[in-house]
């Protein structure tokens, strides 16, 4: 309860531009000594600092006022996709100090990748400048299937090689930080729980990269189900008219709106260059080509393909405001730029339509706070709470 108290509090202090003890304990409902133990704590820790005090306008003394001390604390965190790399050093204050995105090495088997992601983490710490005594630990968005509790990486189909990959164990020895790893989908619902000001707390994150996926919040709370691999949408219906799936589905988003199935259908139109598409980088480059035609010529056949997998995603997005009742549906994820414009045109009004409670609240739709970044700003914030404090399930303070 301590600890769960003292993250309640430095996520206040951090959300904040200056917070005094009062407007904690209103926050809260802690009483005002437990606040003041806590802000001493959080400030022996280096976690918080004082900027000053303000007048309480009604005579009383002057308020202290807190906020974050950013570089009290630093993480790592990782993003790994079949196309892409991407890292981040993150402080406390949720401030990215150093950014790299890449494209995955030419051999993506695990020895090799390992080996590019160590030597890259090394370099961005140098060029950070970061005291490497503050650096807390490492956080890792993954494809799944995760094993969360040997953080090993089991059967990822896009990622030749990786039938049962220890990510933590490896990570750790190679670098010596801790090391916490979480599916991408999860990863990036965390990442939009702490970058955004105002968070909602009941929200279905659409995860798009080389697959598709769900990270899902619920009453503030990032669920994981019981194998913590939950948000596999690849087989909902996102095209009622689509083919059948080998899963016995029809339309299934697998099928229908994946990167490389839109490049496969584009290419046999002639309408991209033909790429293998089990090369996840040449798909990437592919993909983003036939979006940017599709944007500068709406009325063409690559917009059809765009605006059809558009709808897919409005569709399935529709299905889980339904099922689980939500205030909003945010997308984002390594494909999300090349989308972005299809998507925010088409998805909108589909998913208000089809929501069954709109007479009782709105369905927000829209992108995520940091775009593309989102899997490893997520990663760093999990590392930046499970390094700080041995953190209770539910990671935010409801606002």
């Amino acid at each position: 309860m301590a600890d769960y108290n003292q993250m309640l509090v430095l996520d206040l202090v951090r959300r904040s531009r200056g917070i005094s003890r009062v407007e904690l304990v209103r926050e809260t409902g802690l009483t005002a000594q437990t606040v003041s133990n806590i802000c001493r704590r959080l400030s022996d820790a280096d976690l918080i600092r004082e900027t000053g005090r303000v007048s309480a306008g009604t005579g009383g003394a002057p308020r202290t006022i807190f906020e974050v001390n950013a570089s009290g604390r630093f993480t790592i965190g990782l993003h790994i996709d079949p196309a892409r790399l991407t890292f981040v050093v993150f402080t406390l204050a949720g401030d990215i100090v150093q950014r790299l995105s890449m494209r995955t090495p030419d051999t993506p088997e695990p020895e090799a990748m390992l080996a590019e992601i160590e030597l890259r983490i090394r370099q961005l710490i140098e060029a950070a400048g970061v005291p490497t005594d503050r650096v807390a630990g490492i956080g890792v968005a993954t494809p799944g299937p995760i094993d969360v509790l040997h953080g090993s990486v089991r059967d990822a189909p896009n990622l030749p090689g990786w039938e049962d990959v220890g990510l933590r164990a490896e990570l750790e020895r190679r670098l010596g930080l801790p090391v916490v790893v979480e599916k991408d989908t999860t990863a990036a619902a965390l990442g939009e729980l702490w970058s955004s000001p105002r968070p909602p707390q009941n929200f279905a994150f659409v995860y798009l990269g080389t697959g598709a996926g769900a990270g899902i919040v619920l009453d503030g709370e990032v669920r994981r189900g019981a194998s913590s691999n939950l948000g596999n949408i690849g087989h909902m219906s996102g095209d009622p008219n689509g083919p059948i799936c080998p899963c016995g589905g029809r339309g299934c988003l697998s099928l229908t709106a994946l990167p490389a199935t839109l490049v496969g259908e584009a290419a046999a139109r002639g309408l991209v260059a033909s790429v293998d598409l089990g090369d996840a980088r040449a798909v990437e480059k592919a993909f983003a080509e036939l979006c940017a035609v599709a944007v500068d010529h709406p009325g063409g056949e690559e917009a059809a393909i765009v605006d059809r997998a558009a709808r897919s995603y409005a569709r399935v997005a529709s299905q889980l405001a339904n099922a689980l009742d939500l205030e909003a549906i945010v997308f984002g994820g390594p494909q999300w730029p090349a989308l972005m414009s299809a998507v925010l045109r088409i998805a909108p009004p589909l998913i208000s339509k089809a929501f069954l409670f709109r007479a009782l609240h709105d369905v927000e739709t829209r992108g995520a706070s940091t775009n593309d970044d989102v899997g490893a700003v997520g990663a760093a914030s999990l590392a930046m709470w499970a390094t700080t404090f041995d953190a209770p399930t539910q990671l935010f303070l409801p606002i």
